[in-house]
């Protein structure tokens, strides 16, 4: 139970702080010895990270079926097909063991927090979501390839992508969540699907469900400190985390 309720709250934390989930569910088993709970605890974690997000942006999505911001609406739809294409095209690369390691999730780590310091340190806020064009959506969607690489971090380098067009950290932060939406869903009903195929092997419903619970209050927590905090700080103390965690497991892995 204290396995399932810890990798629950690291996948609703991680999915949208700027520290990498895919990484931390790669790191986490490893440091803890956890026995691979399957795949329908993976598929019902991400599916309360995905009702996180899409109760805390319920106002922000019913606004996008608005008229005035189909554009908006169709952009933010056309850049998700950057990641799902290099999803498919590197789905063997991403699976494998070389991807998946410790030394390489502890560069990309390192690597993403450089992405992220320019960002802070070099972006200029000008303008508001409703005057991001085609073109500067497509760009923060090709940001979001890097983030199928362990340890880049999808919040991280879409948020930092979003501030280089002009926008404000937090503004970033609610375009990069709801640019990130059709990519969340899409890994939730992968999961599923992949869940369907096989099976609940041996963890328990009330198991899944509370890993369901557990990981939808978490990311609903993240989502809210997050913008909150990009309000008044920069992500600078993220960058250190990610730095001394890289250094960790460089050290001790």
């Amino acid at each position: 139970m204290l396995e399932i309720i810890l990798l629950a709250i690291v996948q609703g934390l991680t999915e949208f702080l700027p520290i990498s989930s895919s990484g931390h569910l790669v790191i986490i088993p490893k440091l803890f010895a956890f026995k691979d709970p399957g795949l329908a605890f993976d598929a019902f974690l991400h599916l309360g990270t995905l009702a996180a997000v899409v109760i805390y942006f319920r106002k922000d999505i019913i606004g996008l079926l608005d008229k005035s911001k189909h554009k908006l609406a169709l952009a933010i739809f056309i850049a998700t097909i950057p990641a799902v294409v290099c999803g498919f095209a590197l789905k063997s690369l991403i699976a494998s063991d070389f991807v998946r390691s410790v030394d390489f999730i502890a560069y990309t780590l390192i690597a993403g927090s450089i992405l992220m310091f320019a960002a802070d340190k070099f972006a200029k806020a000008k303008i508001s979501i409703q005057e991001m064009s085609f073109t500067k959506t497509i760009f923060v969607g090709f940001m979001q390839c890097l983030a199928l690489m362990p340890g880049v971090s999808r919040s991280g380098s879409t948020i930092s992508g979003a501030m280089f067009m002009g926008l404000k950290r937090e503004e970033a932060a609610r375009f990069s969540f709801l640019l990130g939406l059709p990519a969340v869903a899409g890994a939730g009903l992968l999961a599923v699907k992949d869940m369907m195929e096989a099976g609940f092997a041996d963890i328990a419903v009330e198991n899944l469900a509370i890993g369901f619970i557990v990981s939808f209050v978490s990311g609903y927590f993240a989502i809210d400190f997050l913008i909150k905090f990009l309000q008044k700080q920069s992500m600078t103390v993220f960058v250190i985390y990610r730095l001394l965690l890289a250094a960790y497991l460089l050290i001790c892995f």
